[in-house]
């Protein structure tokens, strides 16, 4: 192009330039480009956000099992800080309607609203007077409300005489199907309940942490088989998850012809040995699906007077469980960490993660999450426990020391553990031998007195607060199950006196 050309062109594209810097900056064109700005802004993070999660549907096929069973609840999601939906739970426990059974049960609500437990949380009482029912609804409307308004009581009529003899643990079972006919109407509105956790505890439990239906960053511990871990590490149809207890292949050892009279062909009579030993020895807490826990319910409840029949002793009912999950097809992913309880237990309770613990922290009570998910979920404290005179146990506690005027427990000191290498029985015959201890041990039942009596303490007192008069409510930390905490002072002999 000629030179002069060439400038002719260059006048008129700086002419179109200055014209159109004068257009670009009036007010119209100012507040036009702003909002397209806005727009470009916002679309970039809506894109940001929700590609990635359109773009990551290649998961595993027990990851869409899981997605399909899940059931939407914006309450719970928020509570367990994720943004997938969060399936509806259900932790139950069956108790009679006893006083002893009324204390334990306030303990485990109490200690579910500790822990935050989501979901409801259900006593299932069976075989209850009128006047007991209505004892026990008003307590449940004045006390038990006030904890959470997610904590019922489902009463039932009483199963213990169900196949002519008189065997309090078929309540369990039949309350727990009870409660599932009646309370959840499971049969009538199946589609939205089999997503749900169904969880069964036993009233003597206290949660240390949240119970609920996934594990994948938890700290649990899985007993092994030869089916191996999970891949998915969580509570799903065809994977019901439940404490493994210590009676192995006991349940296939009695005459299963007899059990399974009317179902020879039934899968439990083809169990492996490997499933037998380490996929059906479980207890509470039990764990399933909405839709797995009917399954087994609905066979428990079906074989277990066959299965109490010829085995008549106290785990009768449990095997029945066993039994019935092999029959449906359901082998469990037992947990060893689900409880902790007989502390000389070689394996297969959560002892290690308290074996694990610092000195310091042995004798700490704290909800803090961080201190929470070091431990196993739960205390079963079915057993005695004691180091020097230091002592605590069910069946020595009264059942009104709820009461206003009681005194609460002596707490011991944070070092128990270090200072006693020995027990004496608060009913030791003679009185005042003194019982050696291992080291190991020490420190597991310095755990179990320090946190029973700090968490029964603490429980009682909010009772106390909660239901006495002004100024009638005594705190006094000073009842021991011994007239003395001298070792080498055993007058008075064994104290009659419970808490």
């Amino acid at each position: 192009m000629p030179q002069p050309a060439r400038q002719q062109v260059r006048r008129v594209v700086a002419g179109h330039s200055r014209q159109s810097k004068k257009q670009l900056f009036r007010p119209e064109t100012f507040f036009v480009l702003l909002i397209f700005v806005i727009v470009i802004a916002w679309l970039s993070v809506f894109l940001g956000i929700y590609l990635p999660a359109a773009n990551n549907n290649t998961t595993t096929s027990a990851e869409d099992t899981h997605h399909q069973f899940l059931k939407g609840s914006a309450d719970n999601s928020a509570a367990s800080g994720s943004e997938e939906d969060f399936p509806d739970h259900y932790l139950t426990f069956s108790t009679s309607c006893s006083a002893s059974q009324n204390w334990q049960s306030f303990m485990l609500f109490f200690f579910a609203h500790k822990v935050n437990q989501p979901g409801d949380v259900i006593r299932i009482a069976s075989g209850c007077s009128d006047q007991q029912k209505q004892k026990l609804e008003d307590f449940h409307e004045s006390v038990i409300k006030k904890l959470s308004p997610n904590f019922h009581v489902h009463f039932t009529p009483d199963f213990t005489k169900i196949s002519g003899d008189n065997y309090k643990y078929y309540n369990k079972p039949f309350g727990v199907r009870h409660f599932m006919t009646h309370w959840l109407k499971y049969d009538e509105s199946n589609d939205r309940l089999k997503n749900s956790i169904i969880m069964i505890l036993d009233p003597d439990m206290i949660l240390l942490r949240p119970l609920t239906y996934d594990f994948t960053s938890s700290n649990v511990m899985i007993h092994r088989s030869e089916r191996g871990p999970p891949k998915v590490k969580k509570v799903m149809h065809g994977q019901p998850w439940a404490s493994l207890y210590a009676f192995g292949d006991g349940p296939f050892k009695q005459d299963l012809n007899y059990v399974f009279s009317n179902h020879t062909d039934s899968p439990a009579l083809r169990a492996t040995d490997d499933e037998r030993r380490n996929n059906y020895p479980g207890g509470p807490p039990y764990m399933a699906t909405g839709k797995d826990m009917w399954s087994i319910v609905s066979a428990w409840t079906e074989l277990v007077p066959n299965v109490h029949h010829v085995y008549k002793h106290l785990l009768g009912e449990m095997y029945g469980w066993s039994l019935g999950a092999a029959h449906v097809g359901l082998p469990h992913t037992l947990a060893e960490s689900f409880m902790i309880s007989a502390t000389q237990i070689g394996r297969g309770e959560g002892w290690q993660l308290i074996d694990a613990l610092k000195d310091d922290e042995v004798c700490e009570y704290s909800v803090m999450k961080e201190y929470e998910d070091k431990l196993p979920y739960t205390m079963h404290f079915c057993q005695n426990y004691w180091l020097g005179k230091w002592f605590i146990g069910k069946y020595r506690l009264d059942s009104d020391f709820l009461k206003c005027d009681k005194t609460l427990l002596m707490e011991p000191p944070k070092d128990i553990a270090k200072q006693f290498d020995f027990y004496i029985k608060p009913g030791g015959k003679p009185y005042g031998v003194k019982e050696p201890v291992r080291p190991e041990v020490a420190k597991r039942e310095a755990f179990m007195i320090c946190q029973l009596i700090s968490r029964f303490n603490d429980a009682a007192a909010w009772f106390k607060d909660t239901t006495c008069e002004e100024g009638t409510a005594n705190h006094e930390k000073s009842f021991i199950f011994h007239h003395s905490l001298d070792p080498d002072n055993n007058e008075g002999g064994e104290k009659k006196a419970k808490w």
